[in-house]
């Protein structure tokens, strides 16, 4: 067994590469409305550009840089409180964000469409990835093909359904998230594993529907006290037990579901209640089937949601 400290811990206070100006403000639209932003807050040299209006389409810009000088721009005049401000500001213009302030709407509507399609307790179907397990299990019953048929059916609809109900409540976790901590700098784009920085730091927010089933036999009937009792522990089942094809040793803020019914108004307190700006270390190992045991270090912020 090996022993490996991956350190991911890019900070924007010491220095901005023009590869994590990528990941942070995403297209060259972005970037343009960045560096006007950034110009009107104090002049920008090097940057000829101007915001013009065509037809309907206003906010457009004429510009004469290439797009590889306004990444080497953006990166030359580089002031993290300054851009900070600016990056956290465009966010709030973002679906993202505004889906998260009409969650408590949103949510009622889904609940209450959820009840009169009579779909019973707000629970998961059958496991991410397991579609093809779910309906053989539904074939070996011993009833008819059209018994089957609705099973899968109803099945289908709930799947899509409380995946649906996920995306308004992690927009929601996100911008509760961002609301209450000043020292986060959200992406504008989140499509390259980093989520946001907490005070210059990268971390990468995953959400898990359970502490793993590992988790859940380990500890038996009282895991879930386990689990609000000692987060840290969560986290390291989670970095233990993750996928390889999408392993990660990196900084993260795992969002981790211990009642998949948690209502946004305990999702409000928890969040409220939770420190945002210290980390835990964790400790783990993860068996890699080429290179085999390997031990990491990762900081780490654990959110729990459950319904007290």
């Amino acid at each position: 067994m090996t022993d490996e400290t991956e350190n991911n811990m890019e900070d924007l206070k010491l220095i901005l590469t023009e590869d994590t100006a990528k990941k942070i403000i995403g297209s060259k639209d972005n970037a343009l409305n960045y560096l006007n932003c950034l110009n009107k807050d104090r002049a920008v040299n090097g940057l000829n550009f101007k915001i013009v209006s065509r037809g309907n389409r206003r906010g457009m810009y004429e510009i004469s840089n290439t797009t590889s000088e306004i990444w080497k721009l953006i990166v030359n005049t580089w002031d993290y409180e300054i851009s900070k401000k600016i990056i956290r500001d465009i966010f709030k213009t973002t679906t993202k964000y505004q889906n998260g302030k009409k969650a408590d709407n949103a949510m009622q509507i889904l609940i209450k469409e959820w009840n009169t399609l009579n779909l019973g307790n707000v629970a998961w179907p059958f496991s991410q990835g397991d579609f093809d397990g779910f309906v053989q299990r539904i074939n070996s019953e011993q009833i008819n093909g059209f018994e089957k048929d609705e099973k899968v059916k109803d099945a289908a609809v709930k799947y899509r359904r409380i995946k649906e109900i996920n995306t308004v409540r992690n927009d929601f976790i996100e911008t509760l998230i961002f609301e209450k901590n000043e020292n986060i700098m959200p992406t504008l784009n989140h499509r390259r594993g980093v989520d946001f920085f907490v005070n210059g730091v990268s971390y990468d927010q995953k959400v898990a529907k359970s502490p793993t089933k590992e988790f859940k036999k380990e500890f038996g009937n009282n895991w879930r006290n386990i689990a609000i009792s000692q987060p840290e522990i969560v986290a390291k089942y989670l970095y233990t037990y993750q996928d390889e094809g999408r392993f990660g040793a990196d900084p993260r803020l795992l969002v981790v579901y211990l009642d998949e019914d948690v209502t946004i108004q305990q999702i409000r307190d928890i969040v409220a209640n939770t420190d945002l700006n210290n980390y835990i270390t964790v400790d783990f190992t993860f068996n890699h089937k080429v290179h085999g045991a390997k031990n990491y270090k990762v900081p780490c912020i654990v959110v729990l949601l459950y319904n007290k």
